[in-house]
């Protein structure tokens, strides 16, 4: 028997809604309705997944009635955008945003359980943060993010240009805070220039290798609302070479581009693409890339899972399917 796991009855007016309209049921009877599936469909091809929903709950996910809130219940939102050919994050970026009706109806917040499930203890992120690492952004859930790196003539990261859209899940938040791990601990230091937002503070500790700043985003926004922050970080001169750079995601995002440029004076010989399922994985779903006029590779990822991203090069022994990367990400 399928347990009802969800949030009890509520109103469909308190749901949280897209700019198009549409509440996290709404949308899900749209999809499905376009799908042309009914109910009893969908819970069967959830079943082959090995996610057991009822047809039932799945109705009152539609009507307003509850919304997932465990985790067997947001994987189940997470296949369903599969089965129904959604781009992913169209119906869980409605989950986290729905205001809550008393105590007992709070929202769970998902970014510090998901970091948990993709870093490891001593990853990057918490050697810089310590213990404020699993409350990264909790209060922002990541729509899409782009970012272009620069290499220079000797093989060497110069330059990141990163572009976050981002959602309140809370009111008064004020700031996305970003983290970079740089792969050369000689690395002299660091300059942060915001093209969109306000840089706020910025932390560069060379004994963990990492830069951690605060971009504003100019007023308190509130719960739903959007916003856009935009910023580069150069890097100092530095003599190691890089070999990859990645980008760890903990939950689920609309769009994720990674965009390099290498210097025509110092081109690999092989580049790849590749995933990791968490800081302790080897990469999978590696495909090589080839380099274009402009002397760039990028990965789009057709879905972005939560998990860890990347593009690896060099020499073509060197970056082959079982090599684990050394510690460079932006998270």
């Amino acid at each position: 028997m399928n347990q009802r796991d969800d949030r009890p009855e509520a109103d469909p007016s308190g749901e949280a809604r897209r700019a198009d309209g549409l509440s996290f049921g709404e949308a899900l009877h749209r999809a499905v309705k376009a799908r042309g599936l009914s109910l009893q469909r969908l819970h069967h091809h959830l079943g082959e997944r090995g996610i057991a929903v009822s047809p039932v709950t799945l109705s009152h996910w539609q009507r307003g009635r509850s919304q997932p809130e465990r985790r067997q219940s947001l994987r189940a939102v997470a296949e369903i955008e599969v089965i129904l050919n959604l781009a992913p994050g169209t119906l869980q970026t409605l989950l986290a945003h729905r205001r809550p009706r008393g105590r007992a109806l709070a929202p769970t917040n998902r970014v510090p359980d998901a970091l948990s499930r993709v870093l490891s203890p001593g990853a990057p992120l918490e050697r810089a943060l310590g213990a404020d690492a699993y409350r990264f952004n909790e209060n922002l859930l990541t729509l899409s993010v782009s970012e272009t790196v620069h290499l220079d003539d000797r093989g060497c990261i110069e330059r990141y240009t990163v572009n976050h859209v981002v959602r309140a899940t809370r009111d008064d938040v004020r700031h996305l805070t970003a983290h970079h791990n740089l792969d050369d601990p000689g690395t002299p230091s660091v300059r942060v220039t915001v093209n969109c937002g306000r840089l706020e503070a910025l932390c560069f500790r060379q004994e963990v290798s990492s830069a951690v700043f605060d971009v504003g985003f100019g007023r308190a926004l509130r719960r739903g609302e959007t916003a856009i922050i935009d910023y580069t970080l150069d890097i100092g001169p530095r003599c190691t070479p890089s070999n990859h750079h990645e980008r760890t995601l903990p939950v689920p995002v609309r769009q994720y581009l990674l965009h390099v440029f290498f210097h025509p004076r110092h081109l690999p010989s092989a580049v790849h693409g590749y995933y990791r399922n968490n800081s302790e994985a080897e990469r999978e779903e590696i495909r090589p890339l080839g380099l274009d006029a402009s002397h760039s590779v990028h990965i789009l990822p057709a879905k972005c899972q939560a998990g860890i991203y990347g593009i690896a090069w060099g020499r073509r022994e060197d970056v082959g399917p079982h090599e684990r990367p050394s510690q460079h990400s932006a998270d």
